[in-house]
């Protein structure tokens, strides 16, 4: 099964590079095919679970890790660590951006849920990581192959420097953290706000 998610995970990867070389030059309809895709996955999680407390987590998780993806770029792209092409003057992160994260993000978690459940925390936490850095190595190196955007910072790997790939893949254990702080907390509310919620 983890080969599989993987297998599906480096596709889905390498079909959303595929999709930004395709149409990042039209920004707007590549955030809008993003957005239309993130908010399938959530309506499908809710259909599936029969149940609103999934998809209503799996959204704010979507959500977080995109406003969290757009301050990071805008930190990044305001100190001249890379920059985007082909914007228009005065915008520094595309409006596809944030999306991109959350879709990121949510690739992979389903990576992270498939992982053995024998593994230690520590071997979790470790394997995590390393797929933190691979997946955005795959995908962005290709972006950056074709001009999307480029790096200024030194030591790179295929046009991608490891510090961008260790901070990427930090952010991506934060995000996981986030999830699972928000599956905790929200069956720690109180009854009648978490039947309101789901169905327990």
């Amino acid at each position: 099964m983890l080969l599989h998610k993987l297998l599906s995970v480096v596709g889905l990867t390498g079909a959303g590079a595929g999709l930004v070389m395709a149409t990042y030059r039209h920004q707007e309809l590549l955030a809008a095919i993003l957005a239309v895709l993130l908010a399938a996955y959530v309506v499908r999680t809710g259909v599936k679970s029969r149940a609103a407390r999934p998809a209503l987590e799996q959204a704010f998780v979507i959500v977080t890790t995109g406003v969290i993806g757009y301050l990071t770029e805008s930190w990044g792209t305001m100190l001249g660590h890379w920059t985007y092409h082909d914007l228009p003057p005065g915008q520094h992160v595309p409006l596809w951006v944030p999306l991109a994260w959350s879709a990121a993000g949510e690739l992979l978690h389903q990576i992270e849920k498939a992982l053995p459940p024998t593994l230690s925390p520590l071997k979790r936490i470790g394997a995590a990581y390393a797929l933190g850095m691979a997946l955005p190595l795959f995908g962005e190196s290709l972006c950056v192959a074709f001009g999307v955007w480029t790096y200024a910072w030194p030591v790179q790997i295929l046009g991608i420097p490891l510090a961008a790939l260790a901070l990427i893949s930090y952010a991506h254990l934060t995000f996981g953290c986030i999830r699972a702080g928000v599956a905790r907390s929200s069956r720690a509310l109180p009854v009648p706000i978490r039947a309101s919620c789901a169905n327990d």
